[in-house]
Order: structure tokens, then C-alpha cells, then sequence
């Protein structure tokens, strides 16, 4: 009978194990790079949890109710919201909420109560996701204001809060916010995030939005982490 020698036993078996092995780490290979997650920003305090309005639609320009529309400048926000991997995340739900031209949410605790709320403006919509994972509100181009953070005022820069939950799990939440908005240096939030999560919050808000003159546009894609 051959003996088998203790150095030839073990090289046998690194060969069989990197038989075995070797179609596994193909397979990993093979598989995309996954895109960065949109960041994760606070929610902040104004969420209006008990203060939700009774028109809570896409539409956030008009009120149920209200003859005249809200103050600012009108603008068609769309979006995608994906995965990783770039499939696109149908039934999705999204909610996003804003002050109105003044700095005023919609919140009883909002400290900007000596200024009048602009009543025409929702402040707070939702939508589905389509079958492509698009989405679209219709809102106002937010404003800065300021903030008391640890007892100091500050200046937030221009931002939509926004939300994203399937299955009803909240998976994302974040704040969008205005390329070239003079605030965006110094805003507290804005500059925890890194360079390239940074260039999946800020976009441009440019003129033309199709039928409705005067208005403007904006597209964020939301990419969620799982």
C-alpha cells in the first residue's frame, strides 16, 4: 500500500478546497458594486405627529378648502427610490414635509410662532411609489430659517424633510437640500455627512416644470439600504 505523506495530504486538500471554493468566490465576483445609501439625517423636531393636516396628498402648494395656493416658488419635486443594486422600490411610501415661506411648520411646538403660517401651504404630503419606484410632489422651494440647537441660534440652509417606508417599516429618513444655497457651508446637519453622501442630498432647482409656468424642478434618487 502507497503511503500518503503528511505534506502531500495537505496540498490534496488545498486543491479539493479550492475546487470547492472557487466557484463561490466567482459568484461573488460577479456581483455589482452596490451604490451608496442615501444618508441617514435627523428628523428633527417638527414631524407633525399630532398635528398632521387633513390634506395630506402630493399636492402641497393647494389646501382642501383654501382659495388661495401658498406662497413661494412652486416646485415639481420627483424622485426614484432604489435599492442598492439599482432595482426600483414599488409601493413605496413616501412623506416629506417643509416650512412654508416664513420658516412656519406645521407644529405646535414650532418656535417661530410670532410669525403668521402661511395657510395656504400644507406643509406635509405623501405618496406611492409607481411600479418604477418614481415619485412626484408639488411643493415650494424651501427657505432657510433659524433654530435654537443647545440653547444657540442658528441658521438651518433650505431643506424638504423626507421619509421613505415599505412594508410599514421606516427605512430612510433624510433632509434635501438647494445646490448653491448660501447656508449649505455652515449648516450644522449638512456637514456631518461625507462628499459623496453630500451629492445625493443637494440638488438644483432650475426653471421649466413643463405645463405650469414659472415653476420649478427638482429630482432627488433615494437609495435605501436593504
Amino acid at each position: 500500500m502507497k503511503r500518503l505523506h503528511r505534506r502531500g495530504l495537505i496540498g490534496g486538500l488545498g486543491v479539493g478546497l479550492v475546487g470547492i471554493a472557487a466557484p463561490a468566490v466567482l459568484r461573488a465576483q460577479a456581483l455589482p458594486r452596490p451604490a451608496p445609501a442615501t444618508a441617514f439625517q435627523m428628523e428633527g423636531p417638527f414631524y407633525p405627529y399630532d398635528d398632521m393636516p387633513s390634506d395630506q396628498d402630493a399636492d402641497l402648494v393647494r389646501v382642501t378648502g383654501v382659495d388661495a395656493q401658498a406662497i413661494g416658488e412652486v416646485t415639481h419635486m420627483t424622485g426614484s427610490v432604489w435599492d442598492q443594486f439599482g432595482a426600483p422600490c414599488a409601493g413605496a411610501l413616501i412623506e416629506i414635509w417643509q416650512c412654508d415661506h416664513t420658516g412656519r411648520y406645521i407644529h405646535r411646538d414650532d418656535p417661530n410662532a410670532d410669525r403668521p403660517r402661511d395657510a395656504g401651504f400644507q406643509g406635509y404630503g405623501k405618496t406611492i411609489t409607481d411600479a418604477q419606484g418614481a415619485f412626484r410632489f408639488r411643493t415650494i422651494k424651501p427657505v432657510a430659517y433659524t433654530a435654537m440647537i443647545g440653547g444657540e441660534q442658528i441658521w438651518r440652509a433650505p431643506h424638504i424633510h423626507a421619509a421613505v417606508s415599505t412594508r410599514g417599516v421606516r427605512r430612510l429618513t433624510t433632509q434635501l437640500y438647494v445646490a448653491g444655497a448660501p447656508q449649505n457651508d455652515a449648516d450644522i446637519l449638512l456637514q456631518q455627512v461625507t462628499p459623496i453622501e453630500r451629492e445625493g442630498l443637494v440638488r438644483a432647482f432650475t426653471p421649466g416644470a413643463g405645463a405650469e409656468s414659472g415653476a420649478l424642478t427638482a429630482h432627488y434618487d433615494l437609495i435605501l439600504a436593504i
